[in-house]
């Protein structure tokens, strides 16, 4: 959650920077805006629908946003028909085997092409640049032939391991042809359609991989009958009760048959499902618990707010911290002045920060990802208590902030250390600014 929040900022600041005018650049007939360093000619060029393996670099403003070469693994995808005019798929289309080109475009054509607006504080005409080089081209065919090749053979694979369980008496097979390995049936009732269902369950291949993990702390939800997760996963479900536990293998005709599943699971894998029961509810128990867990959230989060000024008064005599907070209820205790520049609205911000409970637990800190965060100071993109304490300082300054809920995530839970409405201690350093 926390990264959302945090690290969405840096990347819209990022969008904000303004690139120069790039000359040299020239419209191909498929649209894309160009300047190509080396033409092959005599190569082949991509199809829709081809295989590309590329070298990517990308950047905004001469800050690198992107780049193929951190990637372990060749950067590789399917050419598709383009989002938009000009964007990377029309570039690809206008290159050859072994060209290498920059691409831009206006930043407002990515955020066009999804349906939606584009946001108030990135400036239109925003441009992003794109230097390509063309590596390797694989056709359609070629890529058709091959996943043919290897769907028949996962097909006879499956085939050979699952007559094994099949011709196995010590397996009971269900009508569906699904294979029961163990079952605890449990004491509970079965669940009946439209029902909600608490369960954990993993999905495992032969060979003891995990292809899907809800063994998590709490109990996945679901509503019997959804089929999304297959025939099988279903089946296995209306036989097992509340209280219950079981271990069946899934065939794929009964999972995600020749398909497979979003590259997680490939075609014809057959796999074991693994199976807990939690709780099976109608779905006005399951609006009842609901309500209640609502209920007790806000007489929480209530006594909370109630309790903050306490707490906080607590932290700060615990702490020996003498100042008074400004007129927002923030407390500002500067570290170390800075001798650059003051902050002034609509300036693009780095900061680092550390983010501590009042238990002086560290939750977050910008230093782990190796790069300060960036935001448009007077956009609201960051919470008011840190917009607040960039205010008092200047580029090279450090300061610890201690930020009351209203000023920081107010009902938002962030973490088991951050619950709704907690007290922050943020350690900021102010990077820099572009004015």
């Amino acid at each position: 959650m926390r990264k959302k929040y945090l690290v969405y900022a840096l990347l819209l600041g990022l969008f904000f920077i303004t690139s120069c005018n790039k000359g040299g650049y020239k419209r191909t007939e498929n649209g894309a805006m160009m300047k190509f360093f080396s033409i092959n000619k005599d190569n082949e060029k991509p199809h829709i629908g081809d295989l590309v393996a590329i070298d990517l670099v990308q950047k905004i403003d001469d800050s690198i946003v992107f780049s193929s070469n951190d990637l372990e693994e060749p950067f590789e995808f399917i050419v598709e028909e383009p989002a938009f005019k000009g964007d990377i798929m029309c570039a690809l289309l206008s290159m050859h085997l072994n060209d290498n080109a920059s691409l831009i475009f206006a930043v407002d054509s990515l955020f066009y092409s999804i349906g939606e607006d584009l946001p108030s504080f990135i400036k239109a005409g925003t441009l992003t640049e794109m230097n390509i080089t063309i590596k390797e081209i694989v056709r359609k065919e070629v890529i058709e032939e091959e996943l043919l090749k290897e769907s028949e053979l996962l097909k006879a694979e499956e085939k050979q391991v699952l007559s094994k369980y099949y011709s196995d008496n010590k397996y009971d097979i269900t009508e569906d042809s699904l294979i029961i390995v163990s079952i605890d049936k449990g004491v509970g009732r079965f669940a009946k359609p439209g029902d909600i269902m608490k369960v954990y369950f993993t999905f495992q291949t032969f060979e003891g991989d995990t292809l899907l993990d809800f063994f998590a702390e709490e109990p996945y939800e679901l509503v019997f009958g959804d089929k999304a997760l297959g025939e099988g996963f279903y089946e296995a479900l209306s036989l097992v009760a509340k209280g219950g536990e079981a271990e069946f293998i899934i065939p794929s005709y009964l999972a995600f048959g020749s398909e497979g599943f979003e590259g997680v699971i490939l075609p014809y894998t057959p796999f074991k499902l693994h199976l807990k029961v939690v709780d099976i509810m109608t779905s006005d128990e399951y609006e009842a618990e609901q309500k209640a867990i609502m209920e007790k959230e806000a007489a929480i989060n209530a006594k909370r707010i109630q309790e903050e000024p306490t707490v906080i008064s607590n932290y700060l005599k615990n702490n020996n911290i003498n100042v008074a907070p400004t007129s927002s209820g923030l407390y500002f205790m500067e570290t170390k002045s800075g001798n650059g520049d003051s902050v002034k609205l609509g300036d693009v911000v780095s900061i680092h920060y550390s983010i501590y409970n009042l238990e002086d637990q560290l939750v977050e800190s910008s230093y782990v990802y190796g790069q300060p965060l960036k935001f448009v100071y007077g956009n609201s993109q960051m919470i008011p208590g840190i917009e607040e304490a960039v205010s008092y300082m200047k580029a090279g300054g450090s300061a610890r902030i201690i930020v009351p809920s209203a000023l920081g995530f107010g009902e938002i839970e962030i973490s088991d250390e951050l619950p709704a409405y907690s007290t922050l201690v943020i350690d900021l350093e102010l990077v820099g600014l572009n004015q």
